[in-house]
């Protein structure tokens, strides 16, 4: 899978510059450059992680030792964010090492995507039945998740549901099974919406965003506003006004919106190409890989970045209400964008040990 693996890693650059060049251009006209060297040192110390992961057998993941390492590390992090994580905008997310803040959902998410690959590949004989196939991978994916709501974060954990269902659906679950499953879980993000007023006045924003323009409304508003100023072609990089304190999270969850008011529509329309490429070399990788663990593990990996750029997307163009994650490669963020880097790494791996498809199968992927 040579030219799967090449445009992975191309792309995966591309997007991580174009992430360093959109985060310069909101935080250098604030005077923070901190943030922008410490977003340059991230993606420096990503690079070495995928370059790693990208050498490091991924077969060596099942092994007892790694794994159940893995978690443990996951799960005592995310139990310590909650005792004496550090607090931002009611949500306690991160822990303070001194030198950079450490963010425990995100390796959360790298540990259960691994952690479902090893069970579903070990449970394939029963893999159709409730009991020793539905049932253990749902509970893993509920005690990771339920630990990360805990937070007071909804979005990465239906980022992590999402993601377990696909990789279930793959592995051969049976569908009335994740189909039943749905209903408690549709049932439950409803609950923790209307049990947070927080979380209502996303809701209402989302609905009409400019019925309350100056408060629930305002940061919609300005994403919008963004991508309205850039039109075609964009006002020029550092040229744009939403990044002057108008548009919260300029740099982080609403990245888009400034690369729509500074490249235009013509920039969004290529980021969005950008991450269509990677996720279809990804799923190719999945669909060609030399065993079902390493299959598991690629379907994890592209359904991730896959979801997760297409979420953060929509919530930019109010197509989805609004929810703080980062743009994948894009947005600031150093575990974020560390870990990826290694889940990318990880999927470059898988693709130069797997088999290379017969030429009359590559289909879109020869187009790249």
């Amino acid at each position: 899978m040579k030219r799967e693996t090449t445009t992975i890693i191309l792309v995966t650059f591309s997007l991580m510059l174009l992430g360093l060049l959109m985060v310069y251009s909101v935080c250098a006209v604030r005077g923070d450059y901190s943030t922008v060297n410490r977003n340059i040192i991230y993606a420096m110390i990503g690079t070495i992680s995928m370059f790693v992961a990208s050498r490091f057998d991924y077969r060596h993941f099942q092994d007892k030792f790694i794994f159940r390492s893995l978690v443990l590390i996951s799960l005592f992090t995310l139990v310590a964010v909650l005792i004496i994580g550090h607090k931002v905008d009611g949500g306690q997310r991160w822990l303070n090492l001194g030198f950079t803040r450490f963010q425990p959902s995100e390796l959360a998410k790298f540990t259960l995507i691994i952690l479902m690959a090893v069970k579903l590949t070990q449970n394939h004989d029963d893999v159709k039945t409730f009991t020793k196939g539905f049932l253990p991978p749902m509970l893993l994916a509920g005690l990771f998740t339920g630990l990360v709501l805990l937070e007071r974060d909804l979005g990465n954990p239906a980022m992590m549901i999402s993601i377990t269902f696909i990789m279930m659906f793959v592995a051969g679950i049976r569908l009335r099974y994740l189909l039943i499953s749905t209903f408690p879980v549709i049932a439950g993000i409803i609950a923790l919406i209307y049990t947070a007023p927080h979380r209502i006045s996303r809701i209402t924003a989302f609905i009409d965003p400019f019925k309350d323009v100056e408060k629930t409304g305002w940061q919609l508003v300005q994403s919008l506003s963004a991508f309205a100023q850039g039109g075609v072609y964009g006002t020029g990089i550092g040229a744009g006004e939403q990044k002057l304190g108008y548009l919260p999270a300029a740099h982080t969850d609403f990245i888009f919106a400034i690369v729509g008011e500074e490249l235009g529509l013509i920039g969004t329309l290529s980021v969005l190409a950008l991450y269509a490429i990677l996720g279809i070399a990804a799923f190719r990788i999945a669909m060609y890989a030399q065993d079902r663990f390493g299959s598991l593990l690629a379907i994890g990996i592209a359904g991730l970045i896959t979801l997760q750029s297409v979420f953060m997307m929509a919530v930019t163009t109010g197509l989805l209400p609004t929810k703080g994650l980062p743009l994948p490669l894009i947005s600031y963020g150093g575990t974020a964008l560390i870990i990826m880097m290694t889940l990318i790494g990880i999927l470059v791996n898988i693709g130069v040990q797997s088999p290379e498809p017969e030429p009359q199968k590559r289909g879109l992927i020869s187009a790249v």
